[in-house]
């Protein structure tokens, strides 16, 4: 990729939050030797002199600065929740497309990268980088000390090397069992769900006991993983927490032999062990959310590999563009899919004007699947052009591109909503709209049988349409909004005879609204709409025929009739000269 990487884009733009975060600690720091001064002041001056006006202008400034503390600290805490908000939303947006890029590809793992943009949010919404800031601006306490006296800045410095170390006996001692107890439940969750996605093999067989104690044979290690890692980091969290409380009981005893000595005042020795503890507690909160820092690092690492591997040609435009008023030109069309050493398109060429239905047929794996998800821009040509109105589809901004297409998959997913919004492709819809594709598809009486009509929620745990209903969904969906280019692939598979006449309506009335059709099928009723059938073989055009028309095709090799297009699903197919007879 060219330019700077998405997430180096989004770190910058935190930048100036994480400064102004760094603005805040500063004085928050500051104010936190308040409580300490004024101990030293009570005892060094007040109970010195008996005056009680110097006590209550003490303590007024004080409660002052404790009200100012308070409320920086609360406007630091904000801006982080803002920040880690702001974060989510940015980084949830950029992981979203990247996961269907990688879904389009063929991987992708949507729950695991949404998680890890959750854990990020709640690591910048946390206490874990202002006490990062706080562990930077613990010198400044350290100065305070030298200030009282050069040996409590020397007891607290030594005690500060000595939690720092403990921080780095800890990451060694944890990293590798959290690594495999992670690495464990990663392996333990695949295989699971593998399993699960066969529930009614798991049911219908009695497996459930193997299914359980595979379950529990994978939990145990990643149990045994994460306690060991659990049993040292709460060992060293304990005894960096004790070492804390021995150090301000050192700088106590320190203060008593200075006092004793006349070489610091009273108020000094109480006011140097408060001081010490504000000193150390950046230490104590690295020790403890050390594992804060791993975690985000961690799911860091993850999100680089969702975001920023090649795109492999997904870069688009941005700019929206005018309503498509021409021809769908396919020239030398070439394509590999991910993963594969073979092209499944081999200089596919056709033109398809507005107002024109074309039909795809061709045997199963003869790639027309893959034709019609190229159509609609799905994967970027390995050689070769596909172009609506002389503009590349795979590069237009695909917002705009969106509201021009109409596309129904072999395989027909509806989204979590109701039935509406799953017609209005969950956009803002004016009901008389949705209504009138729904009659145009022959959607509006199955929604009228449904239990709330239109507001009927369906998707996956809600109400079940069967697949006929799904199909019939999945293209009035399609047809919304007055598409310009219609590509419906396999679109009656699950229609009966009624199903097959709405389908044959709708076409008819795409195309006499302008637009372009193409619809892959191998039923008699679509192929009798089609002005024109092509007929795939081996990723190749092998014919076109024109309805009524034996001559050559323009765009395209020799023409067949309408019967020589249904024998073409049948008949075997001819192997290219000198080449592979196998289909892609």
């Amino acid at each position: 990729m060219n330019g700077p990487s998405v997430l180096a884009k989004i770190g910058r733009q935190c930048v100036r939050g994480l400064l102004l975060s760094f603005a805040l600690s500063v004085p928050i720091n500051l104010l936190m030797l308040v409580s300490p001064l004024y101990m030293v002041q009570l005892f060094d001056r007040v109970l010195g002199s008996g005056n009680l006006n110097t006590l209550f202008w003490l303590t007024v400034i004080a409660l002052g600065a404790l009200a100012v503390h308070a409320l920086l600290d609360y406007t630091r805490t904000r801006l982080h929740q803002a920040l880690g908000h702001w974060l989510n939303r940015r980084l949830g947006f950029e992981a979203l497309e990247a996961i269907v890029r990688g879904v389009l590809r063929g991987g992708g793992d949507p729950s695991r990268s949404l998680q890890d943009v959750a854990e990020l949010r709640g690591f910048v919404a946390g206490r874990a980088i202002p006490s990062a800031l706080e562990f930077l601006i613990s010198p400044l306490f350290l100065a305070a000390l030298f200030l009282m006296h050069p040996f409590y800045a020397a007891v607290a410095a030594g005690g500060a090397f000595l939690m720092l170390v403990i921080a780095v006996v800890n990451e060694v001692a944890t990293f590798r069992p959290i690594r495999q107890a992670n690495e464990s439940a990663g392996r333990s969750t695949s295989a699971i769900g593998a399993a699960l996605r066969n529930a009614e093999v798991i049911e219908g067989m009695g497996m459930m006991p193997a299914i359980l104690r595979r379950w529990w044979k994978l939990n145990q290690e990643t149990l045994r993983h994460a306690d060991e890692a659990a049993r040292r980091s709460a060992a060293i969290s304990a005894l960096s927490g004790k070492i804390r409380n021995a150090l301000q009981m050192a700088v106590m005893a320190t203060g008593a032999a200075l006092v004793v000595n006349h070489m610091a005042s009273p108020g000094t020795m109480f006011g140097a062990m408060i001081i010490t503890g504000f000193a150390l507690g950046p230490f104590q909160a690295l020790i403890d959310g050390w594992r804060q820092w791993v975690g985000a690092y961690a799911s860091l690492k993850r999100l680089q590999t969702v975001l920023e591997p090649e795109r492999d040609g997904m870069e688009r435009s941005t700019m929206p563009l005018p309503a498509p008023e021409g021809p769908l030109v396919v020239e030398r069309l070439v394509f590999v899919p991910p993963g594969a050493s073979k092209p499944a398109l081999k200089g596919v060429s056709f033109t398809v004007e507005p107002g024109e239905v074309l039909a795809v047929v061709g045997r199963s794996a003869a790639g027309k699947s893959t034709l019609a998800r190229m159509l609609v821009g799905l994967w970027k040509p390995t050689a070769g052009s596909i172009r609506l109105d002389g503009h590349d589809v795979h590069g237009w901004d695909r917002a705009s591109f969106g509201s021009y297409v109409g596309f129904l998959p072999q395989n027909v997913s509806l989204f979590d909503g109701t039935v509406r919004e799953n017609i209005a492709r969950l956009e803002a819809s004016d009901p008389r709209d949705v209504v009138e594709v729904a009659k145009l598809c022959g959607v509006h009486e199955i929604v009228g049988r449904l239990p709330l009509g239109y507001d009927t929620p369906i998707g996956e745990g809600s109400y079940l349409l069967t697949g006929g209903q799904r199909q019939r969904v999945g293209l009035a969906r399609a047809l919304y909004g007055r598409p310009r280019l219609l590509v419906l692939d396999e679109p009656d598979t699950s229609l009966d005879a009624e199903g097959e006449q709405a389908l044959v309506r709708a076409m008819l009335a795409a195309k006499a609204d302008g637009a372009i059709v193409v619809v892959v099928t191998h039923r008699q009723a679509a192929l009798d709409a089609a002005d024109r059938i092509l007929v795939l073989n081996d990723g190749q055009v092998e014919r076109i025929e024109t309805r009524g028309n034996q001559a050559p095709a323009a765009d395209g090799p020799a023409r067949l009739s309408g019967q020589g297009a249904q024998a073409a699903l049948t008949r075997p197919a001819p192997a290219l000269a000198g080449g592979d007879p196998k289909r892609a």
